[in-house]
């Protein structure tokens, strides 16, 4: 129950960030201008905070034009709801996704079509053998790229970024972290 609380209150705080980051329409009719306080909240900044971090966040592709901006918010949205319905977290000492896991990253595909905005894929595995964290993690980011390029995502517009044990722990180690990559 906590993790599920701990999940939507990341959500809340990454949504919010990626409000600011993205801007909204102002007056003017200019996209991408900042929000108020122009700060953006990140995965690992929601993590650190003590929350589950598989809810997913993105800074925006820094697009100045209004279509770039709205395919990364578009991006973004999807990759909240997907990891809201089904994050992608991998049992111990495993790189095998779900079926589940399989679906909501199917569906963050569908939303990169048509468009050019990246994501990057952070995953982490908590041995305290550092050697072996980080292969783990590396075969995790891979299984993750692999399933999106067999839905229609090109391999170029996926950033791996495999921690090993460097920024998770425990539990936290086993939730993927998927955002817009700037």
């Amino acid at each position: 129950m906590r993790r599920t609380i701990a999940r939507t209150v990341t959500g809340v705080v990454i949504v919010a960030g990626l409000v600011a980051a993205c801007g909204s329409e102002g007056e003017n009719g200019a996209a991408g201008t900042n929000g108020a306080n122009g700060s953006a909240s990140s995965a690992p900044a929601a993590s650190s905070a003590g929350t589950g971090a598989d809810a997913s966040s993105g800074a925006g592709t820094g697009d100045a034009g209004g279509a770039g901006g709205e395919a990364a918010q578009k991006v973004t949205a999807a990759i909240q709801q997907a990891l809201q319905q089904s994050p992608i977290a991998f049992t111990t000492e495993s790189a095998e996704l779900s079926e589940k896991s399989k679906t909501a990253l199917g569906e963050i595909a569908k939303a990169m079509q048509g468009n050019d905005v990246k994501i990057a894929v952070a995953t982490h595995a908590g041995y305290p053998d550092a050697e072996k964290s980080k292969a783990l993690s590396e075969r995790r980011a891979e299984a993750i790229a692999a399933a999106l390029e067999g839905a229609g995502v090109a391999k170029d517009r996926v950033k791996s970024e495999p921690t090993g044990n460097e920024k998770a722990q425990g539990d936290k180690a086993l939730d993927t972290q998927i955002t817009v990559a700037q």
